[in-house]
């Protein structure tokens, strides 16, 4: 092939190049042409639709403006109309109310008016009948009383049973709902304790020769030990719960030993008095735990730790403390009280026990007692007044004195000897038969129910209600008692005549 050949293709190749790139760079132009001219439509599309979406924007302003234009005069004038009815209504209050002053003013002139006249007529009728105002107007009550004293009577009566009855069916269902919550073992020991011995010959070893071992363990406590012929027993007797106590346990842990002679009885005897406070702590805490009461100062926690060793007439003071507090909380909670209030008042009412001496109220130490240690007003009040030796001023005081009546007059709770129990029966009756008109007294349930019979011809019905009253207000100022007595008036008239 000739060069010429070969350039002519080379020039054939560059012109076919030369005219497809031309023609495709003027395709090119031509779409970018057509590009320019819809993108030119599109801002003007979205020239028009923003213009009138602008149209628009101002029209639904313009009717928002109107509407609330409109709202705003509707609301003023309701406001307007409000505001004329309200003062078309006050000036009708204004001209009531000063009608009702008018009105006043006029009757109060009417009230004098007739007080006047009556004050006149009452004079003239002093005058005419030679009578005092007073003494017009007793007589009136007199013959008043003398026309109605029967309907009287069976009224008072009628509204006495009534009221009775509801009492005592409420009372009964707060106290039956009370008492099954509590549960307190009972005691059996009050003045003798029984220890075992484990054989014969540690009784010998016990009385020793002329009796000196038991000599100095009696010295020691301060107890009286009978040992007689009842085989392997030994019983302590004294009137002091905490000597009693203490012998017990010293008695017990010479046992234990099983040596015994002077030196060893005062070695356990001291370890057991020494250990006996730290006893009382914990008795004062697991009473705080049964009664589910906060923790106390350590000197009240011990106080309440010492009722553990104390007993009122048999009764153990910690069991009936606790028995107490927990029949308190059950009668409170009935009544809507403070239940965790009348628990502690309930727990402290006997404290006075713990420091009184001879012929000292406990009532009146303990309430100055728990003044001092800066309790509740409720319960110093409940301390001191639940034998009513003062006036009881709470609520839950009452409630108090109620549970302790209730712990105390429990069957087997407390013991009375026989002479103690007959002079205070003697002096119970004695007290009554000073009032007149009584012809017969029957005192029963160890004093707790007293039926009176009285003179028919000296006292009327209306008189019972006065000698039941004078009754009760002699045996509140002159006998101390637990529990509440029941005192029945009785007055009958019998006309007994023979046929012949």
């Amino acid at each position: 092939m000739s060069i010429l050949s070969v350039v002519l293709i080379i020039v054939a190749l560059g012109a076919g190049w030369a005219a497809g790139f031309y023609g495709y760079k003027r395709t090119l132009t031509q779409k970018a042409l057509q590009f320019k001219e819809r993108m030119t439509k599109v801002r003007e599309i979205e020239e028009e639709m923003m213009e009138e979406a602008k149209k628009k924007s101002a029209k639904v302003l313009e009717l928002a403006e109107e509407k609330a234009q409109k709202i705003e005069a509707q609301g003023l004038e309701k406001m307007e109309v409000i505001q004329n009815r309200l003062l078309a209504r006050e000036e009708k209050m204004d001209e009531k109310l000063d009608k009702l002053e008018q009105e006043k003013v006029r009757l109060t002139e009417k009230q004098k008016e007739m007080d006047i006249a009556i004050q006149k007529q009452v004079e003239k009728i002093s005058e005419v009948a030679k009578l005092s105002k007073e003494e017009a107007k007793q007589q009136l009550f007199d013959t008043v009383e003398k026309e109605n004293q029967k309907d009287l009577v069976i009224f008072i009566e009628k509204l006495k049973t009534i009221k009775k009855e509801e009492a005592d069916k409420e009372a009964a269902i707060i106290v039956s709902q009370a008492l099954p919550r509590i549960a307190v073992a009972s005691v059996d020991e009050f003045t003798t304790r029984t220890i075992d011995l484990p054989n014969e010959d540690f009784k010998g070893k016990l009385i020793w020769r002329e009796g000196r071992n038991i000599g100095f363990l009696e010295k020691m406590t301060g107890v009286e030990l009978i040992v007689d012929d009842t085989p392997l027993v030994v019983r302590i007797s004294s009137f002091d719960s905490e000597k009693r106590y203490i012998a017990a346990v010293t008695l017990q842990k010479l046992i234990k030993d099983g040596r015994i002679n002077p030196f060893y009885i005062e070695k356990i005897y001291n370890e057991v008095v020494a250990d006996l406070q730290n006893l009382l702590i914990e008795k004062g805490k697991e009473a705080l735990a049964m009664l589910n009461i906060p923790m106390m100062k350590p000197d009240l926690v011990k106080m309440i730790g010492q009722f553990y060793l104390r007993y009122s007439y048999g009764q153990n003071l910690r069991q009936h403390s606790i028995e107490v507090a927990k029949i308190s909380e059950a009668i409170a909670a009935e009544l809507w009280l403070d239940p965790a209030l009348a628990k502690k008042a309930g727990l402290f009412h006997d404290i006075g026990k713990i420091i009184a001496t001879t012929g000292e109220s406990h009532a009146i130490v303990g309430a100055e007692l728990l003044k001092k240690l800066g309790m509740d007003p409720a319960i110093i009040n409940a301390a001191e007044s639940h034998h009513y030796d003062v006036p009881i001023s709470f609520p839950i005081a009452w409630v108090v004195a109620a549970a302790d009546a209730i712990s105390a007059s429990r069957p087997g709770a407390r013991f009375n000897t026989k002479e103690l129990f007959i002079e205070k029966m003697w002096e119970l009756e004695k007290l009554i038969y000073e009032i007149p008109g009584i012809d017969k007294v029957h005192i029963m349930q160890a004093g707790r129910e007293i039926m009176v019979y009285v003179n028919p011809k000296e006292i009327n019905d209306t008189g019972v209600e006065q000698l039941l009253k004078d009754i009760w207000q002699k045996i509140e100022d002159k006998l101390d008692y637990p529990g509440i007595i029941r005192v029945t008036g009785i007055r009958e008239t019998k006309v007994i005549e023979f046929l012949r």
